[in-house]
């Protein structure tokens, strides 16, 4: 990463007897703050794929934050125009988002210009603070902003207690430079990617990524593959925009977490969907019968299937739409 000799300059000053002599300082700057902060991912550790033209994804682990994965959690991507590049995501860590910046540096010396994030949760942003020095424009829903204030301390402190001091030193919380309300398009020479928002569903600040030259589409975690999908937003909000996520689907599509999906984008969103239906049924009968959250709880049981991390996120899903769908009409 940094070396320590990055950090010195020499500087020229006159003694006593007025001969100049020469000194070494270390400069407080940004490239140098974290030098010896925090561990290198080994490129070997980090693979990209190239899944269309230009368009590269770097596949997240499917877990929770630990020293072992360093918050490699999310998947995180990156587009190449003639001009620039745009990233998508950085990952749960200032290592991760090195280790990203890295794999962007081996395929192009463009500057980045802009880091999208594809909502607020730590495993895609943490990430942001490899990426100062490129002075892109973060872009983020406009609603993220409020809910990243609100939680980054918390974030900040639950990353030092999963990963340790030695892997959280350098990582910082970035807020949106670039707010979007509704969708907008970014330039980065020869192609356009859309930036468009949606309705409370994953989270209150969720927007996927077009690319209009290869029609990929990042969903963020708007789409789960494998892993369990999480609810920290609106089920009725989330299940209703399904329909439109699937009519956008015309070529690969880049999932949150799990892998892409080049031909099968159909059946991952029918996957969720009938998961998401699942949740939903199982809250709407236990309000039928008079049930306590607790009892709701107590009585479900891990949803059948192939999904990853179930015995972590199951019961929090029940609680989430139980707390939604007990007030609807």
């Amino acid at each position: 990463m940094f070396s320590k000799l990055g950090c010195l300059t020499q500087l020229k000053f006159l003694n006593r007897a007025g001969q100049f002599q020469f000194a070494w300082i270390c400069v407080v700057a940004t490239s140098c703050l974290f030098v010896g902060s925090f561990e290198a991912i080994a490129d070997s550790d980090f693979e990209m794929h190239e899944v269309a033209s230009g368009v590269w994804v770097h596949t997240g682990q499917i877990g929770d934050f630990a020293p072992e994965n360093r918050g490699d959690l999310a998947n995180l991507s990156f587009v190449i125009g003639e001009r620039c590049v745009a990233v998508i995501d950085t990952g749960g860590s200032r290592s991760v988002g090195e280790a990203l910046l890295g794999a962007i540096r081996r395929k192009t010396k463009l500057p980045v210009c802009y880091v999208m994030t594809s909502h607020m949760h730590p495993d895609h942003l943490l990430g942001h603070a490899a990426f100062l020095n490129e002075h892109p424009q973060f872009v983020a829903a406009a609603t993220q902003a409020k809910a990243l204030s609100i939680r980054r301390m918390g974030y900040l402190a639950r990353q030092k207690a999963t990963l340790g001091e030695s892997l959280s030193k350098g990582t910082e919380v970035i807020l949106p430079t670039h707010p979007v309300t509704g969708s907008e398009q970014f330039d980065l020479g020869g192609r356009f990617l859309t930036v468009q928002t949606w309705r409370t569903a994953h989270t209150d600040n969720d927007v996927t990524v077009q690319d209009s030259q290869t029609q990929t589409l990042f969903t963020g975690d708007l789409l789960f593959v494998d892993h369990l999908p999480v609810i920290d937003g609106s089920i009725k909000g989330w299940l209703a925009i399904l329909p439109e996520l699937r009519a956008l689907a015309q070529g690969p599509v880049v999932p949150g977490h799990g892998p892409d999906t080049q031909k099968d984008g159909l059946k991952a969103f029918s996957l969720e969907q009938d998961y998401l239906m699942s949740v939903a049924s199982e809250v709407r009968a236990a309000l039928r019968a008079h049930q306590t959250l607790q009892q709701a709880v107590s009585a479900t049981k891990l949803p059948e299937g192939t999904w990853k991390l179930a015995d972590l996120y199951h019961r929090r899903n029940i609680t989430a739409a139980f707390a939604e769908l007990e007030w609807e009409d």
